[in-house]
């Protein structure tokens, strides 16, 4: 019988907890949950507060009369990044110091301070410079973020199995769906979507994007005539009544108040919508020859009614979502639908986990393998003295196990030092390229990663005039044409970027457009940097609740 494995999902107002086979080849769900996260308790996925989840947690389980201990945790963080790369396809006892020796190029952090693992992408191939290699793709992930998780099972008196990440979990399980197709996800969370494109054994491109169904629970929370006053509330009335309308700027020829009001809130969605669209075209622009065959809507945002629609209709292709779930089993007749699709993340951790683990439990681990094998071939000796005796003098015997102990020992040890020698190497090369990065580098370094991570926030029609930088601020000069309200929306989200800080848009000054007749607004927007070494990742692997 397969073993059984509970795995949870930690948001920061929701946890999800599913009971199932921990196996590769269609593990069967016995059951899902979700219960609300204790508030404060997660930031940016990081637990906080490990007592009160574990408790949530070990409550759920005993409600459902779930007694497995092992855990798998899906990790819900824009703090954990990504980077594709190409290295020469090696054996894969040699696969780890290859990948290792990229990680200082490719993540400006200091490696001390994070975990490091990879998925190979696709098939190994022929270069005509490099000969034959391979797509990896490497992911980073703050330490104290990792060992968060393991606090939090050690709280609930649970066995770590896996650390998983959420955008490769929802790989696994899209990857099973498309077949040998080239296909979107759209992953409409609260407060974040998680777009992917696949195929059935690589990703092909992921991005987040922060706006989720909140663009319009918020909106409806603001207007009286909807009657909520919370998202709970909102969500309902949008999954159970057609609030949205057809298309972006709608027309509304009657004047009708009822329909004027259904259009505002679907036109709250624009840089939901504008996104994903900016998205699509990156893609076609990158991969010309690999066309998309369909896409496909999950997550919370798929149970709005209307919101296949609107996306079909704004991105100008059909947008569905699945009705039958390949790879996973259920132990009993269910329909998939929006309630079932939420907990995607969760049935696709089985799979092939990235598998966080802390350095200090790495290296226990490692010293617990090298004293067992030590043990073991000490224990063979000493079964191989026994039989000897009965035909040797015990002084011979004696001298002979001796001898046959050191040499085996020497020649267990021979292929770690050569390991241990190239190691260091590595390392000592690691450490120069960091002290020269330590010394060249700068806020500007970073500015075109700051403006591909702008890109995905700012409005549409958003244009940049000029730039002036330096290593503590910088002003844009831009200008818009979208309504004036979007320029504070822009503002508040461009203050969560990581290492920016004082956000500010001023000098507004409102003119017409004299090709089109549209008002234009022209503005300054200012804002100073925090961090040279934040991580900002357009590819990050992970969507936020």
């Amino acid at each position: 019988m397969a073993k059984k494995v509970v795995v949870v999902r930690v948001g920061e107002k929701i946890t999800q907890i599913v009971h199932m086979e921990n196996v590769a080849n269609n593990p069967t769900v016995f059951g899902c949950v979700r219960v609300p996260t204790p508030e404060g308790s997660v930031s940016e996925g990081m637990i906080i507060n490990e007592v009160e989840i574990a408790k949530r947690i070990e409550k759920a389980c005993l409600e459902k009369g779930i007694h497995t201990k092992d855990v798998i945790f899906t990790v819900a963080s824009a703090k954990i990044a990504s980077r594709e790369t190409v290295i020469p396809a090696v054996a894969k006892n040699k696969m780890d110091a290859v990948v290792m020796a990229k990680v200082a190029d490719l993540f400006p952090v200091d490696v001390d301070k994070y975990i490091f693992t990879y998925k190979v992408q696709g098939s190994d191939y022929q270069d005509k410079d490099q000969g034959k290699v391979r797509n990896v793709r490497i992911f980073a992930a703050p330490s104290d973020l990792i060992e968060s998780y393991y606090k939090l099972a050690e709280e609930a008196e649970m066995n770590v199995i896996s650390v998983e990440g959420d955008g490769n979990s929802i790989f696994q399980i899209m990857s099973r769906q498309v077949k040998n197709s080239v296909s979107m996800c759209i992953q409409i969370n609260r407060d974040s979507t998680l777009v992917n494109v696949v195929t059935s054994n690589e990703m092909l491109l992921q991005r987040v994007i922060p706006y989720g169904v909140s663009v319009f629970t918020d909106a409806m929370i603001q207007e009286p005539v909807f009657g909520v006053d919370d998202y709970e509330k909102a969500y309902k009335v949008l999954s159970s009544q057609r609030v949205l309308v057809h298309s972006m700027n709608a027309a509304n020829p009657s004047g009708d108040f009822s329909t004027a009001k259904r259009i505002e809130i679907t036109n709250n969605g624009e840089y939901l919508v504008s996104n994903i669209a900016r998205v699509i075209e990156y893609y076609n622009s990158k991969y010309k020859d690999r066309e998309i065959q369909n896409v496909i809507c999950v997550g919370v945002g798929c149970s709005i009614a209307g919101i296949h629609e609107l996306l079909s209709s704004e991105l100008s292709v059909e947008v569905t979502t699945p009705t039958e779930l390949e790879g996973v089993r259920f132990n009993k007749k269910i329909v998939i639908d929006a309630a079932i699709l939420q907990y995607l993340n969760c049935f696709g951790s089985v799979f092939s986990p990235l598998n966080f683990v802390p350095k200090s439990m790495a290296l226990r681990n490692a010293r617990k393998g090298s004293l067992t094998g030590a043990l073991a071939i000490f224990a063979g000796l000493v079964l191989v003295s026994l039989v000897l005796s009965g035909f040797s003098i015990i002084e011979l015997m004696t001298a002979s196990s001796n001898h046959d102990e050191l040499q085996a020992r020497k020649n267990a040890l021979a292929p770690v030092e050569d390991q241990y020698n190239e190691l260091t190497d590595v390392e000592n090369q690691y450490n120069i390229m960091s002290n020269i990065k330590t010394y060249t580098n700068s806020n500007n370094n970073h500015f075109h990663e700051l403006i591909d991570k702008l890109s995905e926030m700012v409005p549409k029609s958003f244009k940049i005039q000029s730039i002036q930088s330096d290593e503590d601020a910088v002003t844009m000069s831009a200008s818009c044409n979208d309504r004036l309200s979007s320029l504070s929306l822009t503002q508040i989200q461009m203050n969560k970027v990581d290492n920016i800080k004082d956000v500010t848009i001023k000098e507004v000054a409102e003119t017409e457009d004299e090709n089109t007749g549209r008002r234009q607004y022209n503005y300054t927007l200012t804002f100073k940097y925090k961090n040279v070494n934040a991580i900002t990742d357009t590819n990050a692997s992970q969507g936020v609740q």
